[in-house]
């Protein structure tokens, strides 16, 4: 009974561990979303920059092309970035369903020690009155 109650103990702490490494994991997630968003905000607000400095006058060719140019280079890592957004938002989701999943883990592994614990103190109060 004793070998019970400490393995489902033992149980318990390593889920409460993996909880914590999963909310360390959701943090450090958290924060590359934030600086992707940063990014995309800072591409946004060059783009606009460039187009409003182009639209009010008249421009060479030169400069169009690596104006263009530009635009198109800042356009496709503003994509990667949107595509790398996506990705760690869905990757939090996975993370918080882990958090879920190994709290009730540790909840029904806290619930059975305290369980066997009540079985073993009732067994030997049983075991001193006989």
């Amino acid at each position: 009974m004793r070998k019970k109650i400490k393995r489902f103990q033992r149980l318990a702490t390593v889920r409460k561990k993996d909880v914590s490494k999963e909310i360390n994991n959701s943090n450090l997630v958290q924060n590359e979303i934030t600086k992707n968003e940063s990014l995309i905000d800072q591409i946004n607000i060059i783009m606009e920059s460039s187009k409003n400095n182009s639209s009010t006058k008249i421009i060479n060719s030169g400069f169009f092309k690596n104006n263009a140019q530009l635009l198109t280079t800042l356009q496709s890592q503003k994509n990667i970035a949107s595509n790398r957004n996506k990705y760690l938002r869905s990757e939090k989701e996975i993370i918080r369903k882990k958090i879920i999943e190994n709290t009730l883990k540790k909840i029904k592994a806290e619930e059975k020690a305290k369980e066997y614990k009540r079985l073993y103190t009732s067994e030997l109060e049983n075991k001193n009155y006989q």
